[in-house]
């Protein structure tokens, strides 16, 4: 059921006139009209578009296939490709069947209402910044750890992701690598997030040790001293699931573990 905040997102994205095409002021009506308005503006005046050709679209303004917000038209879509002999062909009835579920996050974004309106002008920039620093090749690779010292330091990615779920990636992102101690602050904050302050500094401090990072100690409360030291990452790891969070911070991309790397960190 649409809230009262979405209908009146949806007021502002169209104008008034719009929303009046017919006499139903249902909920019903609204997600039709809004479905044959979104229809016609990526039909281009055909009567019917290929399945191709809306994803094209929707990655333009920044969206993936892959949303997990989307995950009921996308499924919907392939289900008409499979069942119908529509021959992946969208009519007006389809295609609005298809996004119904998803119709207010699909205005959003083919309205441009997006934190970053033109998505494809802004990863233009992007990929050309990508491509400026892609010659930068000084500097060495990690050795500090055995499975570091092994990485290609010829690979070289970008992956971005815009508050609104706008994603764009270039380059060598589909290779797997090792968070190491960027993920210390994510679970940090997912554990305060989930289990709340309190609870969490049972189990860790929050004031500085004043020695190295990796060295295994314990302050006067007999508690690691915080969560960025290696110690204090452990201990709050072991409150939550961290992949299962991770995996959907990463909307539901592969996340993995390396048990050579946490080995081999811990025990050098």
């Amino acid at each position: 059921m649409l809230q009262e905040e979405q209908v009146a997102v949806l007021r502002i994205h169209f104008p008034p006139h719009s929303l009046l095409l017919n006499s139903d002021s249902s909920e019903s009506g609204m997600l039709s009209r809004l479905g044959d308005l979104l229809f016609y503006t990526i039909a281009e005046g055909q009567e019917r578009i290929p399945i191709h050709k809306f994803t094209t679209a929707l990655k333009a303004t920044g969206l993936q296939t892959s949303d997990p917000r989307l995950r009921d038209c996308m499924n919907e879509m392939h289900r008409v490709v499979q069942e119908s002999s529509s021959g992946g062909l969208l009519d007006r009835d389809l295609f609005r069947k298809c996004a119904s579920s998803n119709i207010v996050l699909l205005t959003q974004a083919f309205r441009k209402k997006f934190v970053i309106p033109d998505f494809e002008e802004f990863t233009g920039h992007v990929d050309r910044i990508f491509e400026d620093a892609k010659e930068l090749t000084g500097g060495k690779v990690a050795a500090y750890i055995p499975q570091l010292a092994k990485s290609n330091p010829d690979l070289w990615g970008v992956s971005l992701c815009t508050v609104d779920g706008q994603r764009h990636s270039v380059g060598h992102t589909k290779i797997p690598f090792c968070l190491q101690s960027c993920v210390k602050p994510l679970t940090y904050a997912i554990s305060i997030s989930t289990l709340g302050t309190d609870y969490v500094h049972k189990f860790v401090g929050k004031e500085p040790s004043g020695l190295r990072y990796n060295k295994l100690s314990l302050n006067e409360d007999g508690i690691p001293h915080n969560p960025m030291v290696n110690a204090g990452a452990i201990v709050v790891s072991s409150l939550i699931k961290v992949l299962q969070y991770l995996n959907k911070m990463a909307g539901n991309e592969y996340m993995g573990f390396s048990n050579a790397t946490a080995f081999l960190r811990e025990w050098t």
